[in-house]
């Protein structure tokens, strides 16, 4: 499974919060997920009263003793794509507590803002001193030898490349092309987007506007199909089938979809329960499944609902509650992020991971006691955590550790890069860590296949047909480079 979110590095240009940028977009536009703090409820509509502000305000204040909500998985920043910061400040006008935390927000919003700026400047300057100079460039310590070939493009922060079945997927505002090679175009497709993100799965992909209606899905020979939904997208899940999941804000309320790979919507569900929240969905291999993670906020205690549902009509018809058949839920926590795995759907929390297979069932639990700061997944199945600082009162890992674990859970190898992780993504079964202008890749046994150290700001970093062939993503340029083994 590849990624964006999206991928995600995490201080992508106008929605990652850094990777300069790398990370996938951020959800910028926030004000559609403000919830109303009126106690006087009418329709599905979610409100929340003074009791619940305490609530919440509680459990923000525990975020702040160490829960951590930033997490990032697929080049997704999970906090903003799923708007656990909108989600987590009902009633805000009420509350000072939450202005503060809301300012927080904001204050990083601008922090990021100017340190795209900062990037972009940075970029148009290089591009204008070095454009001419394509064949030989200092990197520091290391030489791009014989960097012949090179795609050229249009400086734009909201444009990306997604590695898509051993290609490359470039997406931007106005259409979508995949390269077998940089000099290798295999289709491209037009379309018009405001700022455009996706997520790959084998040999599908699906794209869609950040916060807006417009999805598309292609395969490794173009275009499947492209649809508008009812409302504003939240979140994309895919499988390897091409079977989607999306979750709308479909006005005060949520609506999910499960749309075949021929467009063909299989599912359709309006969350209307005061209070809860979906987050994120995933769907087994097979398509028959649908898991959903919620926040629930309706009671005295935050809660982590997973919920399983069948999108086959035939399958649901014969269980007691219609399309959910199965769920578990936990106490305070959040379970921003879900995805399938080996038979099972693997749930991403502020203090760990855990695992339930498709019978609703527990079957692994792994507790973390870092800051989880981003997750992706390799082809194999292995599950790829960057680590920050140690959770307070915890004894962890020290800041800047990659762990990796198996299917079930278990800790397979660890890598140290010693500074901040500021960019992950696992390509094929290749990890590449960044750490400032510092990249390395590793193996899924978490030895060094080879490093650079870049001068210019990277948006992405890919392995190139094996070897120490890196593909370099600028905000002007793909090229190819020879890092150091």
């Amino acid at each position: 499974m590849n990624n964006e979110y999206d991928e995600d590095q995490f201080a992508d240009d106008e929605y990652n919060d850094g990777y300069d940028d790398g990370y996938n977009d951020d959800y910028d536009d926030y004000d559609d997920y403000e919830q109303d703090d009126d106690d006087s409820c009418s329709g599905g509509g979610k409100r929340g009263g003074s009791g619940k502000i305490f609530i919440v305000v509680l459990f923000l204040m525990a975020a702040i003793g160490g829960v951590y909500f930033g997490l990032r998985f697929l080049n997704v920043d999970i906090m903003k794509s799923f708007n656990i910061e909108s989600i987590l400040k009902i009633g805000s006008n009420d509350s000072s507590d939450l202005q503060e935390n809301g300012k927080s927000s904001s204050e990083e919003t601008k922090k990021s803002e100017e340190t795209e700026e900062s990037a972009q400047n940075n970029v148009d300057d290089d591009k204008e001193n070095s454009h001419e100079n394509s064949k030989d460039e200092e990197i520091q310590n290391n030489t791009v030898r014989k960097s012949e070939l090179k795609l050229t493009f249009d400086n734009d922060s909201r444009s990306k490349f997604l590695y898509f079945n051993n290609g490359y997927l470039y997406l931007t505002k106005d259409g979508a092309k995949y390269y077998l090679d940089l000099d290798m175009q295999k289709w491209n497709d037009t379309y018009t987007m405001s700022s455009v993100t996706g997520i790959t799965n084998g040999k599908y992909a699906v794209i869609n506007d950040l916060q807006g209606r417009n999805i598309r899905l292609y395969s490794t020979d173009g275009l499947e199909f492209s649809a508008q939904t009812d409302g504003n997208i939240v979140s994309c899940a895919l499988n390897s089938q091409g079977t989607s999941a999306v979750i709308q804000k479909y006005g005060e309320d949520y609506k999910i979809s499960v749309i075949r790979n021929d467009g063909q919507v299989l599912l359709e569900r309006f969350e209307q329960d005061s209070g809860i929240y979906p987050l994120s969905v995933a769907l087994s291999e097979d398509s028959r499944i649908l898991a959903v993670t919620y926040a629930d906020t309706s009671d005295i205690e935050i809660k982590a609902k997973v919920l399983l549902f069948y999108v086959n009509k035939e399958d649901s018809k014969n269980t007691a509650t219609g399309e959910f058949y199965a769920g578990i839920e936990k106490e305070n926590i959040i379970a921003p992020y879900i995805f399938a795995l080996n038979n099972n759907f693997v749930i991403v929390y502020d203090e760990g991971l855990f695992a339930v297979n498709t019978d609703g069932n527990e079957v692994w639990s792994t507790p973390v006691s870092n800051r989880i700061d981003a997750v992706s997944v390799t082809q194999n199945g292995n599950i790829v955590l960057a680590l920050g600082e140690q959770i307070a009162g915890s004894e962890g890992v020290e800041s800047g550790t990659v762990i990796i674990l198996n299917k079930n859970g278990k800790e397979k190898s660890e890598y140290f890069v010693g500074d901040d992780i500021t960019y992950l993504n696992a390509a094929g079964n290749d990890i590449i860590i960044g750490s400032g202008n510092d990249f390395i890749c590793i193996n899924e046994s978490a030895k060094e296949n080879w490093h650079f150290t870049a001068t210019q700001v990277i948006k992405d970093v890919f392995p190139y047909t094996g070897g120490n062939k890196v593909l370099v993503i600028t905000g002007t340029e793909a090229k190819i480079i020879e890092a150091e083994e």
